[in-house]
């Protein structure tokens, strides 16, 4: 199934919130680069969300094709955290 979009919840696949409270905030800043005056440039593939009284961090699928490296970046940290993955319609997904 190909989907549009990636949603990596905050919460693990137990339901437990996953800590810390920022962890997204700082995902996004991970994935960011700096342009050539040293300001920083946020990938307009990747995003944050508010998703069910949780943050979530949204992954346009595009960016497999386009940064690879950085989509798979990504969907390690979801799996290796046990983070819940869902698509752009809410359906929970495994990868």
């Amino acid at each position: 199934m190909l989907y549009e979009k990636i949603l990596i919840m905050g919460q693990t696949k137990e339901g437990k919130k996953f800590r810390p409270s920022d962890w997204a905030e700082r995902l996004y800043y991970t994935v960011a680069s700096y342009g050539k005056k040293g300001r920083i440039v946020f990938n307009p593939l990747v995003n944050l969300n508010q998703e069910d009284n949780s943050k979530c961090f949204v992954i346009n699928t595009t960016l497999r094709d386009k940064d690879p490296m950085i989509y798979d970046f990504l969907v390690d940290f979801a799996v290796s955290n046990e983070l819940e993955m869902r698509d752009q319609n809410r359906n929970l997904i495994q990868l």
